[in-house]
């Protein structure tokens, strides 16, 4: 455990050998599930791993607001005994990820920003696809379902979700909402993603319900960026196309 500048504890972990390599996991309101990513690249860098404030084994306590997390996650960075740190996040944690770039440019070497959205959020035509796999489909587990949209395969995509919140604990749905809302009010991040002038590879599953294309605009605002589509992959590249996701990510690195 550490604890961030207002005492909350957050549960960290650390493996591999070389340059500091945070992970910003995905949610919000849940924990770390970037095992597999982060033994892709253990022999290449010292990972460490966290579980955001409010959920999984860090303490259940807020404020949860953007600000907020990103001061935590200077916190991790400070933890690692590094001045400057390699990011990778996942999901809503690529979108931290690159609000602690906006707050903190000269602490990152560069950012791997996989499976996020664009300056424009999640598209309305990414509910209406869940919502048609969700009616679909009939689970006993609302919240398990929900993560099975994730996977493009539909016949191992409840098993494979499953797996990846092993261990399980208790969803934060009140932090995720909060979060949630506090997004909505940044406004004119397109400009702001202009000054970033560090490297950014951007990562995304081709066949992700949130399409590739969802990071046109942050592609096309970032001065240093390129972007990586990864064939037979939809939210969760390094589960389902390990291969061809960690030869993108070893080359990067």
């Amino acid at each position: 455990m550490i604890r961030a500048d207002d005492g909350c504890r957050l549960w960290t972990k650390v493996s591999g050998e070389g340059p500091p390599v945070v992970l910003v996991h995905g949610g919000p309101g849940w924990w770390d599930v970037l095992d597999g990513l982060a033994a892709m690249i253990a022999d290449l860098a010292t990972v460490h791993q966290w579980d955001q404030r409010g959920a999984g084994r860090s303490e259940r306590r807020g404020p949860y607001t953007v600000d907020r997390f990103v001061a935590d996650l200077e916190v991790v960075r400070r933890s690692t005994g590094h001045e400057r740190i390699i990011l990778i996040g996942h999901s809503w944690g690529a979108g931290l990820a690159l609000q602690y770039c906006l707050a903190h440019p000269d602490r990152v070497e560069h950012l791997a920003y996989v499976s996020g959205v664009g300056l424009d959020g999640t598209p309305a035509s990414y509910r209406e696809r869940v919502e048609e796999i969700l009616e679909r489909e009939h689970y006993d587990d609302p919240w398990l379902a929900q993560l099975s949209t994730g996977f493009a395969d539909r016949a191992t995509a409840l098993e494979q979700a499953r797996r990846l919140i092993t261990p399980r604990f208790e969803p934060n749905h009140a932090c995720a909402a909060e979060l949630t809302a506090d997004l909505r009010t940044w406004t004119d991040r397109e400009a702001a993603c202009r000054t970033i002038g560090l490297p950014v590879l951007i990562v995304h599953g081709e066949l992700d319900l949130r399409p590739p294309t969802v990071t046109d605009s942050l592609l096309a605002a970032l001065p240093d960026a390129r972007r990586e589509v990864i064939a037979g992959a939809a939210h969760y590249p390094w589960i389902e196309a390990p291969e061809a996701f960690a030869a993108v990510l070893r080359r990067w690195l």
